[in-house]
């Protein structure tokens, strides 16, 4: 008799504890990456970010482009940008110089996915009465793989948060 108290006591502990572990949410896979970034992770991803911008400011939009790359989500893997689209952002960058810019934010997300958006001015107003728009926005996908940061571009339709870090 004793023993069967002591294993149904023992079995229902057992079960207590596994509920009890089984019940507490899961980390999301956002919030496992952000828990392994450290200060260094921020410094260097904003710093590729920071070179990009002040080589596409000297004029130097070939340099610009070099700093570069796509990320493959299903691969998790990043290559050099593709010709094509080397093609299209010069094309960009000659028609929307980078004059002046501003950082507006950063976000971490995960491994793939995460912001920081500039501002950009492409012209100077004429005057401080010129109503004019010169400025427009634009966005890097800063990844990391192997413990490396790469910089890669926004895609349209690609994901972005509004909120910032």
């Amino acid at each position: 008799m004793k023993k069967s108290i002591l294993f149904s006591l023992f079995a229902f502990a057992l079960l207590c504890v596994h509920v009890g572990c089984s019940n507490k949410p899961k980390p999301t896979p956002a919030q496992e990456f952000r828990s392994e970034l450290t200060a260094e992770d921020t410094t260097k991803m904003l710093g590729i970010c920071e070179e990009c911008m002040k080589t596409l400011k000297a004029g130097n939009i070939d340099g610009a482009l070099n700093l570069l790359y796509q990320y493959d989500d299903s691969t998790k893997t990043v290559s050099p940008i593709s010709e094509e689209n080397r093609k299209k952002m010069r094309n960009t960058f000659t028609v929307f110089p980078v004059l002046n810019y501003r950082m507006v934010y950063y976000n971490f997300t995960t491994q793939g996915l995460n912001d920081v958006k500039y501002e950009i001015e492409f012209f100077e107003k004429a005057d401080s009465t010129d109503q004019a728009p010169n400025t427009i926005g634009l966005m890097f996908n800063p990844v990391k793989v192997d413990d490396q940061w790469y910089l890669t571009m926004k895609e349209a339709g690609q994901d972005f948060t509004r909120t910032r870090n």
